[in-house]
Formats: C-alpha cells, structure tokens, sequence
C-alpha cells in the first residue's frame, strides 16, 4: 500500500510540469504610450432679446516615456460675441520640460504666452526656469508647488514694448474622482522684477469625465488678473465658463 502511494505521488509530480507547459501565459499587460494628446472644441449659441456666440478651441499634449524627463504643452482660445460686440477674444498657451532630480523634485524650463486685446495686451511672452516640490505625489491626487526666473517681452496697445526680467510661483493639484472623471486646478503668479506690483495672475478650474473611448467632457472656469492695465477703463480682471468635447489621440 505505502509503494503504491509513493507511485502515485511521483507520477501526480511529473505531471505537475507538463500540465504548467500547456497552460496559457498571462498576457503581459501592454506598455502606456508615451505620446497622449487631446483636441477640443466648444460652441454655445443663444438667440432672443439678444444674440450670443462662444466657442472655444483646446489643446494639449504630454510626453512621459516613464523616465526622468516629462514635457507637456497647452493652448486655448476664448471668443464670446454678444450682439455683434466681441466680449472675449483672448488666447494663452503654455510649454514645459521637467526633469526630476528625486522622486518628489524636479527643475524644469518653460516658456508661456498670453495674448488679450481685452487688456491692451498684444502678447505677453515669459521664458523661465526653476525648481518645484510634489507636496502629494499618488495615483490619485498630486499637489505641485514651484518657482522660475526668467525673463518677460510685453507689447501693450497704448503703452508700446518693454521687456526685463521676471519671477514666477505657481500650484497645481489634480484629484482622479473615479476612473473616469477627474478635477484639476492650477494657480500662477508672474512678477516683473523692476515693479513687482505690476504681475500677471491666472487661476482656472476644471472636471473632465470620460463619455466614450477617445472622448472626454470638460468643464472649467478661467479668471485672468492684471495689476496695473495701461489704462483705467481696462478692467483688471475676467473670468469664463466654457465647456468642451476633448478627442483623445
């Protein structure tokens, strides 16, 4: 009885690799993309005592082949008309390369535009380079600190060009509500070194949830804020509420 137990034992532990053989390998879960980009439109219309168009057009793109490096780039455009007058006609786009130095630090150079007739302001252009934190770092929430100098080049319609130099803060916090659906802030502040009262603000705010494979629905609120505009009846202030349909390739 105990030979043919051993028999059965050695017979069930040379079947054991065979049976391993034959069984499928797991399928090896496939590599992230290291290009990931959307484009977006938006288009409201109203018609009664008064006629209103805005549309807005979005665009963003982000490089992270899982390495040190990490660049990203975004652009949008505001138009809003209401009876025949424009309203809002501004643009902004922004570009950046990081390079982490840790797990949580990183230094970076980037370089942002704003161009809004609104403020008297042509363009706007500040290439700099600084250092940041990640206070959260996870895969659902992330909080970004950081800090630049660089330099600044303004056109302005009643004041002409100046240019000099130029220091930036900023924060940024992103909070993935579900799998599909994710809320996103950003604050920045740009100062010009010879008058740190003159400065640049800009905060906007967002949810974006997903309504298909490539599609995704984004809304979002942008309040843009100068110090000192070239002339008093320039408000210093404005803010928009847009929505869009972002294509995801």
């Amino acid at each position: 009885m105990q030979r043919s137990r051993a028999w059965i034992l050695v017979s069930v532990l040379l079947a054991i690799p065979i049976f391993a053989e034959d069984a499928p390998a797991p399928t090896p879960k496939p590599p992230s993309k290291p290009w990931v980009s959307s484009i977006g439109a938006g288009l409201a219309i109203t018609s009664g005592n008064t006629d209103t168009k805005n549309y807005n057009l979005a665009f963003a793109t982000k490089y992270d082949p899982k390495t040190r490096l990490v660049f990203k780039a975004d652009a949008l455009y505001l138009r809003g008309d209401s009876g025949g007058v424009t309203q809002v006609d501004k643009a902004s786009a922004d570009a950046r390369e990081e390079y982490a130095l840790s797990d949580r630090t990183f230094v970076f150079a980037e370089v942002s535009y704003l161009r809004d007739p609104f403020k008297d302001v042509n363009y706007f252009v500040a290439p700099l380079a600084g250092g940041g934190y990640r206070i959260i770092k996870s895969d659902a929430r992330n909080l970004t600190v950081d800090g630049a100098l660089g330099a600044e080049f303004e056109s302005n319609a009643g004041a002409g060009r100046s240019s000099g130099g130029a220091a930036k803060a900023g924060e940024n916090f992103d909070w993935a509500l579900s799998p599909t659906s994710k809320i996103s802030q950003k604050l920045t502040g740009i100062w010009k070194t010879s008058d740190s009262g003159d400065a640049f603000y800009h905060f906007d705010a967002g949810l974006t949830t997903t309504v298909a494979t490539r599609l995704e629905l984004k809304l979002a609120w942008v309040y843009d804020y100068k110090t000192k505009p070239t002339s008093s009846t320039v408000k210093k202030g404005d803010s928009a509420i847009f929505a869009a349909l972002l294509f995801k390739f």
